[in-house]
């Protein structure tokens, strides 16, 4: 048995050449798979002590519509089985060799990718023959490894160049060692990255169980241009995936790339029929310029330079069902911190839900630099501004949202409580609550953009405010001073704020005590027409620009960007201005006829009745505009207001005459 067994290898190795049954395999091919497949050199066969093949280089065509470069091709390869185990029905395959494979994958214009419907032949049905499945010989106990060197796939512009892969023995509930090495180029404008990994791979196929262990990747991402590289590594010390139970479970990871440091930890559950994972991760602090910088990329350059220094973040996260959610979250810029869950609970619809606080945060030290020489100027005189709308077009988010401490714009916030629903285009913000310059805000705001022009909905109110400071910060403007109460009710529509400003319509109240107008001091105003009038010299003193009230109150109804005032009332001990007017929130011109009364006595100083008798009406036509307002008695008005005086006064002499008779 030994000889005729010898005799027959001896005879195959002689007599069988494999070259011969060339044709034939390129026939079966292409009736199986409707490619041609390009056998360019020998093929190999030896039969003792392995039945080894060996053929290259081998090409196989792409289907038609993708050109005449092959799918695939290669410049050796080399299968070896051993003889003795196949004839007890037992499949040990020695190490399968690969050299030089280049695998180019593509879509045509179609959308269709040049790997699908292999197997499929063009024109007539496959025969019995070339669609039968062959039987197999046994069972595959052993597995001597995978070896691929010096390969390629591509993607479209997407190139996996340098591709070596080795896999060591491979055998059940045995540890497999796997090392690999490969470069990957995302195309013009992108990146170079070089990979190399190792692990060690357990494999309990009738369990469906299997063990990654000692996994490290590491590598580097280059730019095309200029000399900017980027370190990177993952590692994991063991995972496990069980396809039985449908679990998988990665205790811990960690990674880095360049001066970035992560870690954390993974659960999968059901990830076969419906996958579940959850897990936690951690953002160790970064530099974050420095990181931005290893990329290529320079953060712009803010008015305070330790902006920007500082990032980090931690939380546990979720996802399941097309939701992802982030619980416990702590996300660190400088020094401020963001702490809450957010959650987006359609993947598709990108709808997000969120209960975020924010601790304290200043956002005007982010703006860019203020210019060497700056002139203040009024934000109401600052270029119009392009309303967004593209991102509230797509905006569905709900949720709350706060903030301890907060400057914005030069404004100063504190216990700032909000809450958002925003989809379809509108965004609504209400309740709005906030405590502002020893005082408190409320608010709802809706901001519409579903149609062709952007709209906006204002109902706000503050109280107990202290203006002062309040018009300064928000309005670079000192022109009102006093505390008490404001409120506005305001609509509008357009593309920019300028137009808006135009097309706002509504009605504005305050109701202010204690405070002062500033750029107008009607008093010295009065007392220098007054001066003209009796021809005397200019009156004694300077003017401050004040006018000092008790208390301040008026409303304006707003239509086409115009504020309408009709119910004005400044008034003090001796002086109560009334009177009407109007303002061009476009254009900021005022036109105001106000009245002023000087009082004999302080309102109720000496009883009712002495408080009403007056000492002068004195009209004044106010003028200019928001920020440099003008001030003019009117001449005439003060004659009237002394003849109507000396005739009271000759009247109460004549009274007083009577009565003491």
């Amino acid at each position: 048995m030994i000889a005729l067994v010898a005799f027959v290898l001896i005879g195959v190795t002689i007599f069988v050449n494999p070259n011969d049954y060339k044709g034939r395999i390129v026939r079966e091919v292409k009736a199986s798979t409707g490619r041609d497949l390009t056998l360019q050199g020998d093929i190999k066969l030896s039969v003792f002590p392995w039945i080894a093949l060996q053929l290259g280089p081998v090409s196989l065509g792409n289907p038609e519509g993708f050109g005449t470069e092959p799918f695939l091709s290669l410049q050796h390869a080399a299968l070896r089985v051993k003889l003795l185990p196949l004839l007890r029905k037992e499949l040990q395959v020695g190490k399968i060799e690969i050299d030089g494979l280049d695998l180019r994958l593509q879509k045509n214009a179609a959308g269709k990718g040049n790997w699908e419907d292999f197997g499929e032949k063009s024109g007539a049905p496959a025969t019995a023959e070339a669609s039968a499945s062959p039987r197999s010989p046994g069972s595959l106990k052993d597995l001597g490894g995978v070896l691929i060197k010096d390969s390629r796939i591509s993607y479209n512009e997407l190139v996996v160049s340098s591709l070596n892969v080795d896999v060591g023995n491979v055998s059940r509930r045995a540890a497999v060692p796997v090392k690999a090495s490969f470069d990957v180029d995302t195309g013009p404008g992108g990146n170079r990255t070089s990979f190399t990994g190792a692990l060690e791979i357990t494999l309990d196929t009738a369990a469906k169980r299997y063990g990654l262990a000692a996994l490290t990747l590491s590598g580097e991402l280059k730019q095309k241009t200029g000399n900017r590289s980027l370190p990177w590594m993952f590692a994991a010390p063991s995972v496990d995936v069980d396809l039985t139970a449908q679990t998988l479970k990665a205790p811990t990871f960690s990674a880095h790339a360049g001066s970035a440091r992560l870690s954390g930890s993974l659960t999968g559950d059901k990830i076969v029929d419906a996958p579940i994972f959850s897990g936690t991760f951690k953002l160790e602090p970064l530099m974050l310029r420095e990181f931005m910088a290893q990329f290529g990329v320079d953060l712009p350059k803010t008015r305070d330079p330790k902006a920007l220094s500082t990032l980090a973040a931690a939380a546990d996260f979720s996802y399941a069902a097309e939701a992802v959610r982030l619980d416990k979250l702590d996300l660190q810029l400088d020094e401020t911190h963001l702490r809450g869950a957010l959650a987006v609970t359609n993947l598709a619809s990108k709808a997000i839900t969120f209960d975020l606080n924010v601790d304290h945060i200043d956002l005007d030290r982010y703006l860019a630099p203020a210019s060497a020489a700056p002139q203040p100027v009024a934000k109401s005189d600052q270029t119009p501004v392009e309303l967004p709308t593209t991102a509230v077009k797509t905006l569905n988010a709900s949720g709350n949202f706060g903030i301890d401490t907060a400057k914005a714009a030069g404004l100063s916030f504190s216990n700032v409580r909000l809450t958002l629903a925003a989809k379809d285009g509108v965004a609504h913000l209400f309740p709005i609550k906030a405590s502002v310059y020893g005082g408190e805000y409320s608010g709802d705001i809706t901001y519409d953009v579903h149609e062709a022009v952007p709209s906006v909905k204002l109902d706000q109110q503050v109280t107990g405010v202290n203006i002062a400071p309040l018009l300064k910060d928000s309005m670079n403007s000192e022109r009102l001073s006093g505390r008490g109460n404001a409120g506005t009710k305001l609509a509008g529509a357009g593309r920019t704020s300028d137009v808006l400003l135009k097309n706002l319509s509504g009605r504005i109240d305050a109701d202010l005590a204690n405070g002062a107008v500033t750029g107008i001091d009607l008093w010295y105003e009065i007392s220098r027409a007054q001066a003209l009038l009796k021809q005397q010299a200019a009156p004694a003193g300077t003017d401050d620009r004040r006018t000092k009230f008790d208390t301040f109150k008026m409303s304006a109804d707003i239509a086409g960007g115009v504020a309408t005032t009709k119910d004005l009332v400044i008034a003090s001990q001796y002086l109560r201005v009334t009177g009407a007017g109007n303002s061009n929130l476009v254009t900021k011109a005022i036109d105001y006829h106000v009245v002023a009364t000087i009082l004999k006595a302080p309102p109720s100083a000496q009883g009712p009745e002495l408080s009403q008798l007056t000492l002068a009406d004195i009209p004044v036509e106010i003028s200019g505009t928001m920020n440099d307002p003008k001030a003019r008695p009117d001449l005439q008005g003060i004659l009237k207001s002394k003849l109507k005086q000396k005739l009271q006064d000759t009247l109460k002499g004549k009274l007083q005459g009577i009565f003491n008779r």
